[in-house]
């Protein structure tokens, strides 16, 4: 995929997240269950960050689609503070950041074993 596809993909990516952010969540879905929901929708969201950056096999490329993607967790958490029925978690955080980290990771995996382009 090129890269201009990757950021179109991103920032889609990250206004769908923030739009979901703005709804309640099923009590079902409150208690717990919605770590591993993070860990997967910033794995998602890390990859595609990656994917924004030329040169996906430097170390400083995949620190920063790792902190994008991670700093985007913070700032959705702190987003859902604001919103009635929703609420700021330290937990999710860490889900978040976990995701972005094992999606920086498996995309770069990917790209240097020509998996991806």
């Amino acid at each position: 995929m090129k890269r201009k596809t990757y950021v179109i993909l991103t920032l889609c990516y990250v206004v769908l997240i923030f739009i979901l952010s703005s709804f309640q969540l099923s009590s079902s879905v409150a208690e717990g269950g919605d770590k591993t929901l993070h860990v997967i929708e910033y794995s998602i969201l890390g990859f595609l960050t990656l994917g924004c950056f030329k040169n996906r096999k430097l170390l400083p490329v995949l620190i920063l689609a790792f902190m994008i993607s991670s700093l985007y967790g913070i700032s959705d958490e702190i987003h859902q503070y604001f919103v009635p029925g929703r609420e700021f978690s330290y937990l999710d955080i860490l889900a978040n950041t976990i995701g972005s980290f094992l999606g920086v990771l498996i995309s770069h995996q990917l790209y240097r074993k020509n998996l991806i382009t």
